[in-house]
């Protein structure tokens, strides 16, 4: 019985480090799974405002509204609800490098806690794409 309750008195610190180790490595873990759904999510939206620019060239180049385009493929991923539960859309057409498009910009409220120098509102993304707006093209584009 001498031999039980001594090796019970030496095994009962490790109990405690076992524990301390898996609260330290499951901190760790679960930095790292959040971290990657924020730069997923990050990357996501980067592609879902360059598509929103081209939707909204293709939109001008065929004579319809640039903005609305652009609200409605932005629409499909709404991680900010601002005002009206909408995200915050700005559509303007400008020269690039040469080229003339339509820029689409974006606020989003990524990197707000662990990120020093990000506005209030989020961070901005931009996305850009070229157009060329014929006089003559029809409405439904090459299908016509």
């Amino acid at each position: 019985m001498y031999m039980s309750t001594e090796r019970a008195r030496r095994h009962a610190g490790r109990r405690g480090q076992a524990a301390l180790e898996a609260m330290m490595m499951m901190a760790f873990m679960l930095l790292l799974v959040f971290g990657l759904m924020h730069v997923t999510m990050f990357i996501v939206t980067r592609y879902m405002v360059n598509y929103a620019a081209f939707a909204a060239a293709r939109a001008a180049e065929v004579g319809n509204d640039p903005e609305d385009a652009a609200e409605a493929v932005l629409a499909n991923i709404n991680w900010w609800a601002g005002q009206n539960d909408q995200m915050p859309v700005e559509v303007y057409q400008e020269n690039r490098d040469g080229w003339s498009g339509y820029t689409v910009e974006t606020r989003v409220p990524f990197g707000l806690p662990i990120y020093e120098y990000v506005e209030p509102e989020g961070m901005l993304i931009s996305g850009f794409a070229p157009v060329s707006i014929q006089s003559n093209a029809p409405s439904g584009g090459d299908n016509d």
